[in-house]
């Protein structure tokens, strides 16, 4: 009874082993008979059914199927995260594009009646055009009875005649210019007389100044009559003496924005003297007068300067201030004369 049961489990083990076994085909067409008994990240160990252990397999050496086939015989859930990433997906078939009908267009059938010019009334689209054209050539026609000095009544009346009116405008517009009581001639000679020079009638009276007396009957010394000519042509040379030593002041340099770009480099080379402490001989007289959209600004020199904008020195009430100016709020520089206002 013993030796029976034990040829039984043999028969068991035998049959287990040869079911799990199975064949596994390679990438370069070899395959293997066995039952993989081990699995990692490098490859596969197989068992041979008469108990060989293989060597390890890598996976880049199995085909899909033989990849599928490890799959549905895993043990574990390991072995299957370990080997569902190498299976490849299968590409899915196409869906089949519905067939599109195309259904034939019925296009409106042609007008057969109303045909002609007389049709452009059948549409209020075609009685507004007429409508427009209409007001503008009666527009047309009181615009060229103005130039042309004609009676409104006449031209307007003409261009008001339905398709026939359109001639009125061209034909006055082509007519001389009319002269009437308020023509051209008649301007012209209103004109004239308003402008013509003075008669003999309007002319000024020369008032001759008497003849001065003797300096002894009017009760001066003859000195003192001199010297009293002699201080009024001194008063009248002096004048022009005195406008003479006013001093003239140089007109201002300006740049405007549009013209020049304000920025660090137009500084650094238009207004190159006024960033020194001690400004030279050109700039010891001049300022700088800067326009922008917060005020103006005007001052003697330049503190410093920035990639956006600059500092300027400038005087309120005996005291200075460096004013911070953006370059996007220039206007206008100018370069004049501090007595300029």
């Amino acid at each position: 009874m013993r030796r029976f049961g034990f040829i039984l489990f043999c028969l068991v083990v035998f049959v287990s082993i040869t079911a799990s076994a199975g064949t596994y085909t390679l990438t370069d067409g070899s395959k293997i008979d066995g039952d993989p008994i081990s699995m990692n990240d490098n490859g596969v160990v197989f068992q041979t059914a008469d108990g060989t252990d293989l060597g390890r397999i890598v996976w880049d050496k199995f085909t899909q199927d033989s990849i599928r086939a490890l799959l549905a015989g895993a043990k574990n859930a390991r072995e299957k995260a370990l080997i569902e990433p190498l299976v490849e997906e299968l590409p899915q078939e196409r869906a089949e594009r519905k067939e599109i009908v195309v259904k034939p267009i019925q296009t409106p059938g042609r007008p057969t009646t109303h045909l002609g010019i007389m049709a452009i009334f059948a549409s209020p689209v075609g009685l507004t055009i007429l409508l427009i054209l209409y007001g503008a050539n009666l527009f047309a026609a009181y615009e060229v009875a103005i130039y042309r000095n004609q009676p409104l009544p006449t031209v307007c009346g003409l261009a008001a005649i339905p398709f026939f009116g359109v001639l009125s405008p061209i034909i006055f517009v082509s007519m001389p210019t009319r002269t009437g009581l308020f023509g051209v001639q008649e301007e012209a000679q209103t004109r004239f007389r308003t402008t013509a020079p003075p008669t003999d009638a309007d002319a000024p009276v020369e008032v001759t100044a008497p003849p001065p007396e003797d300096a002894t009957g009017a009760g001066l010394e003859p000195h003192a009559t001199l010297a009293a000519a002699g201080g009024v042509a001194m008063q009248h040379s002096d004048a022009p003496v005195a406008q003479a030593a006013t001093p003239v002041l140089p007109e201002p340099i300006v740049f405007r924005r549009g013209d020049f770009s304000f920025n660090r480099r137009f500084f650094e080379t238009k207004l190159a003297g006024f960033f020194r402490l001690v400004p030279g001989e050109a700039e010891k007289d001049m300022v700088v007068h800067i326009k922008s959209g917060r005020g103006d600004f005007t001052g003697r020199r330049i503190i410093r300067i920035s990639p956006t904008e600059l500092y300027l020195q400038v005087f309120h009430d005996n005291a200075t201030a460096d004013e911070m100016i953006p370059f996007v709020e220039i206007l206008e520089v100018q370069i004049r004369h501090k007595d300029l206002g």
